[in-house]
C-alpha cells in the first residue's frame, strides 16, 4: 500500500474484511510484543505481576486448591508459573512463539514441571482430565461467536465433572466504547508495529447490528512511506447472552465476579469475570 491507497480507503471496513486481529503469531511481532508482556511500568500486555498475584489467589480460592490446570492464551507463562508454586500441575496453550519460548526458558529455570505448547485454541486438542480451565485478559471477545461456541465446548469437555472454567470478558459497554473511541495517530522510532521508524493512524468502528467493534491500524514506514493495514475485531454480549453461551455448551452453574480479584473495584473496569462449573 502507498498513501493514496490510504486516502482511497474503504470508509467503514465490514468486520472481520481487513482482518480478525493483529499478528500475535507473526514471529517478529511475537518478540516485540514479549517486550509489554515483561514491562512492569505497565498492563498493556499482561498486568503486573502484583495484580497477578491477587487474581491467582482468587482463582485458586474459587478452584478450591490445586488441582489440573489448563490456560488458553498463556502469554509468558506468569499465571501457570504462579499455579504451579501452589502445587497445581498446569498446561498452558498459546500461538505467540517469543512468549511460549520465554516461558519454557522460566520453567526449565525454576525446575517447573510445565507443558507449553504452541497453537491457536481454535483448532488446538485441549485434552482432559482438568479441574480448572482459564481463558483470562479479555481474549474471549476477540473470536467470532461460532468460534468461542466450539472453544467453550472443548473447554467443557476437557474438564472433570465438577471443574471449573474461568473467563475474563469486556462488558458489553466497554466494547462499544472501543468502537465508538476517536480516531487517532501517534510517531514511534521502535514499537509494536515496527522496529523501524513508523507512524501509526488508528480507526474505530462500531457495528450496534452484529454487536462487534472493529479496530483498524495503518502502519506507514517513516523512510518509504509504505504503508500496512492490520485490523482486529471484538464481539460484544450482554451479561444473559454471556450466561446463554455457557448453557448451550452444557454448564449448569455460571456466576458472574466483578473482577479477577471478586473485588467491586478493580485495576480495569471495562472486564468481568465469569466462572462456570461443569
Amino acid at each position: 500500500m502507498n498513501l493514496l491507497d490510504i486516502v482511497n480507503r474503504i470508509p467503514i471496513p465490514e468486520p472481520y474484511s481487513e482482518g480478525e486481529k493483529i499478528p500475535w503469531d507473526d514471529p517478529e511481532f511475537s518478540a516485540r510484543m514479549l517486550k509489554y508482556h515483561l514491562s512492569q511500568d505497565h498492563d498493556a500486555a499482561s498486568r503486573r505481576f502484583s495484580i497477578i498475584d491477587k487474581h491467582v489467589k482468587f482463582m485458586d480460592e474459587l478452584a478450591g486448591g490445586p488441582t489440573r490446570m489448563l490456560d488458553l492464551g498463556c502469554g509468558p507463562g506468569f499465571y501457570t508459573s504462579r499455579f504451579t508454586s501452589l502445587g497445581y500441575w498446569c498446561r498452558g496453550l498459546d500461538f505467540s512463539p517469543a512468549s511460549l519460548k520465554y516461558a519454557r526458558k522460566q520453567a526449565l529455570e525454576a525446575r517447573q514441571d510445565i507443558d507449553y505448547a504452541l497453537g491457536d485454541i481454535r483448532e488446538a486438542e485441549y485434552g482432559d482430565g482438568y479441574g480448572l480451565v482459564t481463558l483470562v485478559y479479555g481474549e474471549f471477545n476477540v473470536f467470532k461467536r461460532v468460534e468461542i461456541l466450539n472453544i467453550l465446548k472443548k473447554a467443557h469437555a476437557s474438564l472433570d465433572d465438577g471443574g471449573l472454567f474461568i473467563a475474563e470478558p469486556h462488558s458489553f459497554e466497554a466494547i462499544k466504547s472501543f468502537g465508538k473511541a476517536p480516531s487517532s495517530w501517534y510517531a514511534a522510532e521502535d514499537e509494536l508495529f515496527s522496529d523501524k521508524p513508523h507512524m501509526v493512524l488508528t480507526e474505530h468502528f462500531w457495528f450496534q447490528e452484529q454487536g462487534v467493534s472493529v479496530n483498524r491500524y495503518i502502519v506507514i514506514d517513516a523512510e518509504t512511506c509504505e504503508a500496512k493495514i492490520h485490523a482486529d475485531a471484538l464481539v460484544a454480549y450482554t451479561n444473559e447472552e454471556y450466561e446463554g453461551l455457557f448453557r448451550e455448551v452444557g454448564f449448569s452453574d455460571v456466576v458472574f465476579y466483578p473482577s479477577l480479584t471478586g473485588d467491586k473495584v478493580d485495576y480495569n473496569d471495562q472486564l468481568m469475570v465469569i466462572a462456570a462449573r461443569k
